[in-house]
Formats: structure tokens, sequence, C-alpha cells
């Protein structure tokens, strides 16, 4: 079989999947590599992505260039999301992408980051929850995404334009941050949840599925983990209560003792807390009491959705 890839250029992480698929599922990872670049640092609504982050992530992505071609992918999809959505100068990005690093970069709207997250989620744990009403939670660094849907193809999704990296640069500047800023984040993803949820049904007591970093990093706190193992990820359950008590937790560290905690993956010591924080003000609109936690999402949902439309 051939080994195609598939790059999620994110606000905050760079991710790479290079695979096998068979007969619609990934059967063997080659590669399978992250590096926090956060591209999206610093930047405004229609503002220019900053040189240092360009830097980073082109020289990142050119490294990925290097390891694929060196493991023998043959078709690589690469996509990009919030940042590149929200920054003026990200068509020069893409040109750099392309000429610098050889990736062919293509950004994606809202709506199509929820359909390949749907896809990448249901391919994980769609056996454990195959009826009932379902919402996948994707806590960004630049935007969030609910998804709902009750077979796994349909759904109706609403995005947010609030994520980990943005919301902890516009809120929470002291370190550790103040009870008075962790106050202010907290009226502020309330009131921005609760209006983007306002045309949406969250009566009952649906499936909350959440995948991406913010999540994902809580369960690898959870369950202490030295080393990140996506197996016992995938499944973990997360209740309100315990996202309550590692949100207190971490809000009372300085990020110089967060990075020291099983789990944290370096880059994310700063950003961990307003995700925290914002997962569990959504848990909280959405009238839920606990999470179940996948691994996959967007990465393995492109992997996927370009198999399928590359025939291979």
């Amino acid at each position: 079989m051939p080994l195609i890839a598939s790059i999620d250029v994110g606000t905050n992480t760079l991710r790479l999947l290079a695979a096998e698929v068979r007969d619609g599922k990934i059967v063997r990872e080659v590669l399978n590599l992250r590096e926090t670049t956060r591209l999206g640092e610093g930047l405004k609504p229609g503002g220019k992505l900053k040189a240092e982050a360009r830097e980073r992530t082109i020289g990142a992505l050119a490294e990925y260039s290097r390891r694929m071609l060196e493991a023998g992918v043959e078709g690589v999809s690469a996509i990009g999301t919030e940042a590149l959505r929200r920054a003026s100068d990200a068509g020069d990005f893409v040109r750099e992408a392309r000429d610098e690093a050889g990736i062919i970069l293509n950004v994606i709207p809202a709506e199509e980051e929820a359909r390949l997250t749907l896809l990448g989620v249901k391919s994980a744990i769609g056996g454990m929850f195959p009826f009932g009403r379902k919402i996948v939670m994707d806590i960004g660094g630049g935007s969030t995404e609910l998804i709902f849907t009750e077979d796994w193809s349909k759904h109706r999704a609403v995005s947010m334009p609030i994520g980990a990296v943005s919301l902890f640069e516009r809120f929470l500047v002291n370190d550790p941050p103040a009870s008075l800023e962790m106050a202010e984040l907290a009226a502020f993803c309330t009131e921005t949840v609760m209006s983007r949820l306002k045309d949406f049904p969250v009566g009952g007591k649906p499936t909350l599925v959440g995948t991406a970093g913010t999540i994902t990093t809580l369960a690898a706190v959870d369950l202490a983990q030295e080393i990140y193992d996506p197996a016992k990820i995938t499944g973990h359950m997360l209740d309100r209560e315990r996202i309550s008590a590692l949100e207190g937790r971490l809000a009372g560290l300085p990020k110089e003792s967060r990075r020291l905690i099983a789990g944290i993956e370096p880059g994310r010591e700063d950003i961990i807390v307003s995700g925290t924080l914002l997962a569990g003000i959504i848990m909280d609109a959405l009238r839920v009491d606990k999470i179940t936690v996948c691994d996959w999402g967007l990465r393995e949902g492109n992997l996927l959705d370009y198999y399928m439309k590359k025939a291979f």
C-alpha cells in the first residue's frame, strides 16, 4: 500500500502523520511527529504573522519534508486552520511553505475543519458510541469547534474564534495568573460560548468527546504520563470535578512548575490554563458532566479523506 501523509498546521502546534491506509483504515504509522511552533503568536484578526513564528513553522515544515522523503511518502495533504484563516498575509505564508519547504498547503474553512475532525474521531471511537446524540469538542489554539451528530455522518457545527493561545494572550498576563484575570477570562468565555450555542439544542445528556491538544494534555496529566501514550489517552474519561481540580492546580502554579508536570509537553505549559478553563465552561454550557478523550481528530481525518479522494 502507498505511504501517504497528513500535515496539520495549527495555531499552536504543527503535526505530521505518515501512514499506510487500507480499506479506509490506518493500518501502519511510519511517522508521527508534532512540534510547537505557535504560528498564531500575537496574531489579531486581519493582522500579520510574526516573522519569528513564520520562520519557526517554515523550518519545521522543511524538516517534515526531509523526513517524508526519507520515508518514501508518495502523497501529502497539508491543511492550515484558524491562524491562517485570520492572518492577512496567509497567502505569503502558503507561498513560503511551497517554495522553501516543498509543502502545498490548503487553508481550510471552519466547516471543513469540523467535517475532517469528525471523520478522525469517528474512525477512532465511533464504535464506542454507535447510537445517541454526540458532541465533539475541539479546543484549538485559535478557535474551538463543537460538532453535533447522531450518526457520525450528518452533523451541525459551531465554530468559536477563541482558543487556548488567543485566550492566554488576551487575559493571562501574570504568572501564575491573578484571580481577577481568571474571573475575566471565565466571564468572556461564558458569554462567547453561550452566544454561539443559542441556536443549538443543548438539552438532554449527549456524549461529549474531546479531541486536540488541551483535552489530550489533560488526559495525559490525569494519567501522569511521562511519555505520551495515545492508546491510553483514547477512551480516557475526565469528569467535570476533575477538570475543575486540574484547572485549580495548574492555575496556581507558575509556568516553569507546570512544565515539570508529567503529561504537559513543552510549549503548552503557558496555554493549558486557558484551555482547561474553556473546557469546563463548555461542559457547563452543554450540561454534561464528563468527557471521553480521543487522540485522533483533524490530522487523522484529513489523512483518511485524502486517501478516499485519491482512491489509492
